[in-house]
């Protein structure tokens, strides 16, 4: 499968600047998939067509309840194109 491009609003790149070594690890892992399918996050109503925003969370650690969310939009044919990292004390799903 093709990977899709993808690029960093400045609210995302400031952000990343501030997550820790660790937390920079799980965004880099979670960008690997959204990468490679944009749907595998939770669609945010109310977008547009073509256009969709994503949220992706993914836990810290396997037995954390500490999450980093990624909200990002995809258009099909353009890209990703990332808005925020978000650090999430507590995570319920």
């Amino acid at each position: 499968m093709n990977e899709v491009p993808l690029e960093e609003a400045e609210p995302a790149r400031k952000t990343f600047g501030d997550l820790t070594e660790g937390e920079r690890e799980v965004v880099r892992d979670a960008l690997v998939a959204i990468r490679r399918d944009p749907g595998v996050g939770r669609e945010i109503p109310g977008w547009r067509p073509p256009s969709v925003e994503y949220t992706y969370t993914t836990p810290l650690a396997r037995d954390s309840a500490e999450a980093i969310t990624v909200v990002y939009t995809h258009t099909p044919g353009m890209g990703v194109t990332v808005v925020f990292y978000s650090r999430d004390p507590q995570v319920v799903d």
